[in-house]
């Protein structure tokens, strides 16, 4: 299996970030590891770096299972490589505990990933991510494990129940540090030609819109893609190991699948899949406009939802450029539920391409689907939920002052 690595890393620019040494590239294993410090500070940054060691050294002990798998891939090793990369894990999270007890606010995240030939393994705890790019499209393979600031869940059984230090704005509902044991994430899948894999910790993803990061991973070479993205995090931590299977050139779609590359970031398309994506795709139009064109104006009746696929757009209220919306971006969802009038003037801020859907097409999509469609509004209600509480929190402070 050819197999072309490349990492992507920057301490940031606002104080004590991580270090390379927490990556681990092994091409000859098909390793790819990330551990993260969310709380920073020397003795964090010292835990991850004991985590990765740990479980590096583990399945390098374990190399002849990895190799019986590659030459006779079938249900009893494919359950193996699984039990030693969670074997991997089990001994980092007694160790990190033991390292944590004499040091205050040790807490590790930690993302493995094994390409053997014809399946990837992962092991996964903490808001890191895994990431695989596979015919122009970005799929989040790992689920973050980290939830705002409602109270950490232990679900480990017979584990102490005990409250964990909150880092940042975030609790964690698992990581290593906290407890001597954690349940890990582990999941195992077949392989495709020109797959490519991204391993990251939760800085990157973070500092990064999925508009922007999705792009990237779509379109970027793979010995280019490091410095792209520490380019795109404007000063932000960067830590990540990248991977392609037969070679570094990036996946170049038909007219069809560029379509479904622009749709499934989109947040009003998350959930979707790829036979629902198409059937969204089949419903939009490509409408390309030149640098100044006036897409619709404020007060107008509205009926067009736009996706943009290239360039940009400004939209402007009483005047003012309120924001700037790159490709990837949307906007005029809410002309799909009542045509209303806009509420601000959309103008193109350079060449743009777009993809419009009309809300006749959008409604035939919908009776059409049932299942999309409760996906597709499901994500909707969300957005016009967070909006307005992002109103109502204005407002609040308004009357406060």
């Amino acid at each position: 299996m050819e197999l072309v690595t490349t990492t992507a890393y920057s301490p940031g620019t606002g104080g004590a970030g991580p270090t390379m040494d927490q990556i681990v590239v092994t091409p000859r294993l098909g390793l790819l590891a990330i551990a993260d410090a969310p709380g920073g500070g020397e003795d964090g940054r010292a835990g991850a770096r004991l985590a990765l060691e740990l479980v590096r050294s583990h399945i390098e002990r374990n190399e002849d299972v990895l190799q019986r798998f590659r030459r006779n891939p079938g249900p009893d090793l494919r359950h193996r490589v699984l039990t030693v990369i969670e074997e991997g894990f089990a001994r980092a999270a007694q160790d990190l505990f033991a390292f944590a007890r004499r040091r205050q606010g040790v807490l590790v995240t930690l993302d493995v990933l094994l390409l053997l030939d014809t399946e990837a393994f992962i092991g996964h705890v903490g808001d890191g991510r895994v990431y695989l790019v596979r015919r122009g499209l970005v799929h989040q393979l790992t689920v973050d494990h980290s939830r705002g600031d409602e109270a950490i869940e232990f679900e480990e059984p017979g584990t102490e129940e005990r409250e964990a230090e909150p880092v940042g704005d975030r609790r964690y509902t698992r990581s290593l540090g906290p407890q001597p044991r954690v349940r890990v994430e582990s999941l195992c899948m077949e392989l495709a030609s020109a797959d490519r894999f991204v391993v990251c910790a939760a800085a990157m993803h973070r500092s990064l819109p999925d508009s922007i990061l999705h792009a990237r991973l779509i379109s970027e070479r793979m010995d280019g893609l490091g410095q792209s993205l520490v380019s795109d995090a404007a000063g932000s931590p960067v830590l990540a190991a990248c991977a392609q299977l037969g070679g570094g050139d990036p996946f170049t779609p038909d007219s069809a699948q560029a379509r479904l590359a622009i749709l499934a970031p989109v947040p009003l398309f998350a959930h979707l899949t790829e036979r629902e994506l198409r059937s969204v795709a089949q419903s939009t139009h490509p409408r390309r406009l030149p640098a100044g064109s006036v897409i619709f104006e404020e007060g107008h009746a509205g009926t067009e939802l736009y996706l943009v696929i290239s360039g940009s757009v400004n939209v402007v209220k009483h005047g003012r450029v309120i924001a700037n919306l790159g490709p990837g971006s949307n906007f005029g969802e809410m002309a799909l539920l009542d045509e209303p009038t806009r509420s601000a003037t959309a103008v193109t801020a350079e060449d743009a391409e777009l993809m419009v859907i009309s809300r006749d097409a959008f409604f035939a999509l919908l009776k059409g689907n049932p299942l999309l469609a409760v996906k597709i509004l499901w994500n909707l209600t969300l957005r016009l939920s967070a909006n307005l509480r992002t109103t109502s929190s204005r407002l609040a402070e308004l009357e406060r002052r």
